[in-house]
């Protein structure tokens, strides 16, 4: 028998054992099985050599834009509403003021002209409100200036939330042709205390220290800076949506003189004669009040209506 067919029996004899006992051997070197394919103990069978593909890797996400939102209905229950509901109101006014004037004269016999002007603005938020004012009054009689003066004001305070108790700087400028002085400025400082702040009645204190200089070359005019202290409030009351009333007292005493001191007082009742364009008239008074006036009367009394706009 040729030795080629000898050895190739021996072969077929040893997978026959091998299938017969489940192990046919491996005789892959040490560290050669990758190199040599799969262990010859593998299972030799379909799902062995077939081997399904690797899954592919999940798609990325696509972004979505979210459906615009639906107004809410009024009155919208578990079936819906007809109609989209309001929108919110809106926010409070932070910036308020008012600007009028008021203006009469003659000519003929007599040649008088009057004219007063006023301006004012205030920003309340939160924890402060700022007040600025100017009133200008202005009258001639007969081609003689009887009167030319200004006032104006001006107040920062700090509010702390959940106590009535505020802080406050303040100023002001007077002009007046016909005194000693031509300007008086001041500069003060101090506490003040809201006893009550609501929608019909405001009612404001105020106590503080400061200083004040008269600029002039009249008889009397004390061209350097006097301390003064500064006691005053400030008084509004609304009677309905269309009238109120208010009234404003500063008073500074010197401090090494309390005899010697200034009153500054002006009331107003205002009256919201259209609604729609918030055009208002004004009937008042003002009052100015020095006790050591030099040549002039002590006592300025004004009266004045005017006519202006809110905003």
């Amino acid at each position: 028998m040729p030795r080629w067919v000898f050895g190739l029996g021996v072969v077929i004899a040893i997978l026959v054992v091998g299938q017969a006992t489940g192990q046919t051997g491996n005789f892959n070197p040490a560290g050669g099985g990758t190199y040599f394919g799969a262990p010859q103990g593998q299972a030799f069978n379909a799902d062995s050599m077939f081997k399904p593909p690797p899954a592919a890797p999940p798609a990325p996400a696509t972004p979505t834009t979210p459906a615009p939102a639906t107004p809410a209905a009024i009155g919208a229950g578990a079936d819906g509403g007809l109609l989209p509901a309001p929108p919110p109101p809106p926010p409070p006014k932070i910036w308020t003021g008012s600007a009028d004037l008021g203006l009469n004269g003659t000519d003929g016999n007599s040649n008088t002209l009057n004219m007063r002007t006023n301006w004012n603005v205030q920003r309340k938020v939160t924890d402060n409100v700022f007040v600025s004012d100017l009133v200008y009054t202005y009258s001639r009689q007969n081609g003689s200036v009887t009167a030319s003066q200004a006032l104006y004001n001006v107040r920062d305070e700090v509010l702390f939330l959940h106590t009535p108790w505020t802080v406050f700087t303040s100023g002001l400028i007077e002009y007046d042709e016909l005194r000693a002085y031509r300007f008086r400025i001041g500069a003060y400082a101090g506490v003040g205390y809201v006893v009550v702040d609501d929608a019909d009645i405001t009612l404001r204190l105020r106590t503080g220290f400061g200083v004040e200089r008269e600029i002039g070359s009249g008889v009397g005019v004390v061209d350097q800076w006097v301390p003064e202290m500064l006691f005053g409030y400030d008084f509004r009351y609304k009677f309905n949506d269309r009238s109120s009333f208010l009234s404003i007292v500063d008073f500074y005493p010197q401090i090494n003189d309390w005899a010697v001191y200034r009153v500054r007082a002006r009331a107003a009742y205002e009256y919201i004669l259209d609604p729609k364009r918030c055009i208002i008239m004004r009937l008042g008074v003002q009052d100015r009040y020095d006790s050591n006036p030099g040549p002039a009367e002590r006592n300025d009394v004004a009266y004045f209506a005017t006519l202006g706009m809110k905003f």
